[in-house]
């Protein structure tokens, strides 16, 4: 097998980072834009010693959980991976590569797993997209590229096609693909304060700042997290603008929230009641000074906690961890390194904030195991 070679395959799974899974005598391939059942001719374009990676040529018989794709562009737009996989059939793929993860890297046997409660999103589904320019239009940049794909009016993402442009004057609502002026186009299904910022669900938010962005299932994390906080003091870690702060306030008396960034910081002063206290440095770091709480929450980075995190909220938390994971194998990292300080996994929501894409989205918490 040599870079370039066309082979055949039918692959069997999908897994973490969304490709598709087959085996040539036993060799894998991972390759995207195919699904399992598919029948697809496609061509190695990375060759390591232990895998190769593929990308399709032809599909020579589709899998019977391919959809009709209802978007155009889908093929080449890197908004979306997963838009010709039917709505439920991405859900089944995606509790199985959770699953596997927690199997694999966790080392938990998905016997012992808690039910994992499955929580879809309507399309359409996004807050706000950033969008770039070609020209008078602008989208997605497509697949591995900086090529941009002008948006489609069937985009299952942005859902409205419209866009406000910030620094345009007074009124920044304009049509998409028509669009003028320079920078980045921002769609936006908030209400819009000032120019680059916003209002969504009652929370002052930087346009260009980290925030959930599911519409759809912003109410739903809300209350999984608030149903979940305990006891009197808590600590919400990576808390950005105060997202979950508010909630967990709610349920606790004190509340310490940690972020490094300092727009998220500026904004959470505007968010969260009396009954927090902001804390502006990275979590990392203060970590070291960290009190006895009874309830910690974390919404790290997709790349995880740091084990230093991990190692001192295991040993400080009182009654229940709750981590909130964007990516399964990093969430299983760290939840291996739970459950070997004492902690067991008792609670485990699958959030679908992007479908159509294979991003899996966690929301769990452990309790002291005993």
């Amino acid at each position: 097998m040599n870079i370039g070679d066309i082979i055949t395959i039918t692959p069997a799974e999908l897994v973490a980072g969304g490709a598709a899974l087959a085996k040539i005598d036993g060799f894998p391939i991972f390759a995207v834009n195919v699904f399992p059942g598919d029948v697809a001719q496609v061509r190695i374009v990375e060759l390591k010693k232990g895998f190769a990676r593929a990308s399709l040529v032809r599909l020579i018989t589709p899998s019977p959980l391919r959809r009709a794709a209802p978007c155009p562009i889908a093929d080449e737009c890197g908004g979306c991976d997963w838009t010709a996989l039917r709505l439920d059939a991405q859900l089944a793929a995606k509790v199985r590569i959770l699953t596997e993860s927690l199997r694999r890297i966790g080392k938990i046997d998905p016997s012992s797993l808690p039910q994992i409660r499955v929580h879809p999103s309507p399309l359409n589904y996004r807050l706000r997209s950033r969008l770039h320019r070609d020209g008078e239009s602008a989208g997605f940049y497509a697949m591995s590229s900086h090529r941009v794909v002008p948006l489609v009016p069937e985009c299952e993402v942005v859902g409205v096609v419209t866009a406000r442009v910030f620094g345009l004057g007074p009124s920044p609502l304009t049509p998409l693909p028509a669009v003028r002026g320079e920078g980045d186009v921002w769609e936006v299904n908030g209400e819009l304060r000032t120019e680059g910022e916003l209002e969504i669900e009652g929370y002052a938010v930087p346009a260009d700042g980290f925030f959930q962005v599911n519409r759809h299932l912003l109410q739903t994390m809300l209350r999984l997290v608030k149903d979940l906080a305990a006891g009197r003091s808590a600590i919400d870690l990576y808390s950005g603008v105060g997202f979950f702060s508010v909630p967990i306030a709610e349920r606790c008396e004190r509340v310490i929230a940690v972020e490094g960034s300092s727009i998220s910081h500026e904004y959470a002063k505007r968010n969260v009641p009396a009954n927090v206290r902001l804390v502006h440095a990275p979590v990392e770091s203060w970590i070291e000074r960290m009190p006895s709480a009874d309830f910690v929450f974390l919404d790290p980075p997709r790349s995880g906690a740091k084990r230093n995190v991990i190692d001192i909220i295991a040993k400080r938390t009182k009654k229940r961890i709750c981590f909130l994971a964007c990516d399964p194998v990093t969430f299983a990292r760290d939840a291996n390194r739970l459950l070997a300080s004492g902690w067991r996994l008792s609670t485990l929501d699958l959030l679908d904030l992007f479908p159509n894409t294979h991003h899996v989205e966690t929301l769990s918490s452990f309790e002291r195991a005993g």
